[in-house]
């Protein structure tokens, strides 16, 4: 073998001896790469660290406040648990705060029995916190029809209200140059509102004032006791004389001259009834800030249906949850009779500016229980006791009164809808 043949042979064996050298970059690259990756995620996890942390604080505050936050109670709730523990003690102080803190063991049960230990119970009953009082007064505004028309509620603590109403008004002219301004004044007088006790008889069954803590139970109680008031509230500022201790109705507070008979039943008449009534008001310059219509049921459902000759009704929106006639909203009470006079079938309508319907009112409200008495329904007297129920009295105190007759027109005999 030559020399050259050796050296040839000595080059091939150098060359499948040396290592492959992308191999070998690619191992390096691999590793650092893999290096890096460590650095990077560790350095993620550091600058994340920090969030991750206040994360977990803010999650840790929002379920102690979740906690801690006070409930909140539907309205009218304190004083129901306020008449359900008085009905349990009886006129135990001890017993009705052991009902609180058993029944419910909460907040507003906690702050009842420190009211209930405040109060005087020697009469047999006790005044409803003014914080819970108010919220049964803000609910009889959705349960009266007369305040959710827009009476002006106006407060009467001492027991008397009096307000000045304008029986005249001032007048204004021309003058020329240099000419006396004549001095003019509105004559005026005054409205005085003597508070009047409304006392409402509640008779509710023991299992439900004593043995259920259920929120249902508390709201049967509220409403009821709401309801009995506001029931007998519309009677009076709807109709009552002002005799015998009771307030003065609309109907007796429109003038003569704007209370007159229906005109007929046919199509025709009834739209002449209500011009008229509209006419008795503008006509003596009321000023129509807050118009509304009162009617019994049964002469709202009859202009539901009402058609001219061509079938097309007449009163289309006196239909739905909201009617309005002539563009005025009209409020519907069975205490607006339907058997009055002549055949026993006649009602009235009530066409009346609510701006100046005026109720004074104070803002205690009374309660007592018993479960021995004895209340009348449906005219035959009841024993509380035979019937496991106790009563629930509640009083409270207030008058009506309208600024200006002239706000209040009426139309009687009405028979359409009979």
């Amino acid at each position: 073998m030559s020399d050259n043949e050796k050296d040839k042979g000595g080059e091939a064996a150098d060359t499948s001896e040396a290592p492959d050298l992308s191999a070998v970059v690619r191992d390096a690259v691999a590793s650092a790469m893999e290096g890096a990756e460590d650095l990077i995620q560790a350095k993620i996890d550091e600058s994340l660290a920090p969030l991750k942390a206040q994360q977990t604080d803010w999650m840790e505050q929002i379920r102690e406040r979740s906690d801690s936050a006070p409930k909140t109670y539907e309205k009218g709730i304190g004083a129901a648990r306020f008449v359900r523990a008085m009905a349990f003690g009886r006129g135990d102080v001890a017993r009705s705060v052991y009902f609180c803190e058993k029944a419910w063991d909460d907040d507003l049960s906690r702050s009842i029995a420190k009211a209930l230990q405040a109060g005087d119970f020697t009469a047999g009953g006790a005044l409803i916190p003014p914080e819970f009082a108010a919220e049964i007064i803000d609910l009889l505004r959705s349960r009266s029809i007369v305040r959710a028309a827009g009476a002006r509620v106006l407060p009467m603590n001492s027991g008397t209200l009096t307000i000045r109403k304008a029986t005249g008004s001032s007048t204004a002219s021309y003058v020329g140059e240099s000419t006396d301004i004549a001095k003019t004044e509105p004559t005026v007088g005054q409205i005085v509102l003597n508070s009047k006790k409304l006392a409402a008889i509640v008779p509710i069954s023991n299992d439900l004032l004593t043995f259920s803590s259920s929120p249902a139970a508390d709201e049967f109680v509220r409403d009821d006791l709401v309801l009995s008031i506001a029931t007998r509230e519309d009677q009076a500022f709807l109709r009552d004389t002002g005799l015998q201790d009771t307030p003065k109705g609309l109907r007796y507070w429109a003038q003569a001259a704007n209370v007159s008979g229906t005109n007929g039943t046919s199509a025709a008449n009834v739209e002449l009834d209500f011009k008229e009534l509209i006419d008795d008001l503008e006509g003596n310059d009321v000023k129509m800030i807050r118009p509304v219509w009162f009617m019994a049921p049964r002469s709202k459902n009859h202009l539901i249906n009402l058609r001219d000759t061509n079938g097309n009704l007449i009163f289309p929106d006196v239909r739905g949850a909201s009617p309005t006639l002539y563009g005025y909203p009209v409020f519907v009470s069975t205490n607006i009779p339907v058997n009055l006079a002549g055949a026993g079938n006649q009602s009235e309508v009530y066409f009346v500016d609510m701006i100046d319907a005026i109720i004074g009112e104070a803002t205690a409200l009374e309660i007592a229980v018993d479960a021995s008495g004895a209340y009348m329904e449906s005219g035959t007297l009841k024993s509380a006791f035979s019937r496991d129920e106790t009563l629930i009295r509640a009083i409270s105190r207030h008058d009506f009164a309208v600024r200006h007759e002239e706000s209040v027109a009426i139309k009687t005999a009405v028979v359409w809808g009979t």
